[in-house]
């Protein structure tokens, strides 16, 4: 379910959104960056670097057919290429706009489960080189990173549009693991069912997430 306002959003915070991406665009290769977020309730916006991205798919009416934003993607896959997600029917049309007229190329999502929150991270290149897909999955941490730290500097900009909902804090840097998006607890969260629900212990890094350091 996406947020009614969801073409424009990227626009009206344009300032903010391209600030973040300003210290993510042009690293490990990547020449589009959004946040693709999703609340407990299932509504998601995007905050995008390259605005026009979302923007076009949405105008043409391929939003509903997109799987890179299907929850059949984002709850079961930590990692996906773009590629994969294409809806068959759709898949030439949305690839004309990604590739065609943005010049997108290796486009690729990486998911975090925090708090019942799904943190989509989507990227893509601009380049052709047939080793950037080897070089991206090879450097698949480097990217978590700079994803989280985005989602870090936009999360208070995103508390306005999470309602009676609290967005998390990415606290710690977990790497990758495959498989579904495995669930991630702030310090602080608590579960109606499980009761107070403390981070996992398992593959913990210590990130600095100051601005402008390359991660």
């Amino acid at each position: 379910m996406l947020h009614k306002d969801v073409m424009t959003i990227s626009y009206k915070h344009n300032y903010e959104i391209k600030k973040v991406c300003a210290d993510i665009l042009g690293m490990h290769g990547i020449e589009h960056f959004s946040l693709d977020l999703v609340r407990p309730d299932s509504e998601m916006i995007f905050f995008s670097g390259t605005p026009s991205h979302g923007y076009e798919i949405c105008k043409r009416g391929y939003a509903p057919y997109d799987g890179i934003i299907s929850p059949d993607y984002y709850q079961n896959f930590e990692f996906y290429w773009w590629d994969d997600a294409y809806h068959k029917a759709f898949a030439k049309d949305i690839k004309a706009i990604r590739e065609g007229l943005l010049g997108l190329k290796h486009g690729f999502m990486l998911v975090r489960k925090w708090n019942n929150f799904h943190l989509v991270y989507s990227f893509a290149t601009k380049t052709d080189n047939s080793e950037m897909r080897s070089f991206i999955v090879n450097n698949i941490n480097e990217y978590l990173k700079m994803g989280d730290y985005a989602y870090n500097n936009m999360r208070e900009l995103y508390s306005e549009y999470c309602g009676e909902h609290e967005p998390p804090s990415v606290e710690q840097f977990f790497k990758f693991e495959g498989g579904a998006p495995p669930p991630r607890f702030t310090r602080n969260y608590r579960s109606q069912e499980s009761g107070l629900l403390l981070p996992d212990k398992k593959n913990i890094i210590n990130v600095d997430f100051q601005k402008r350091k390359k991660l």
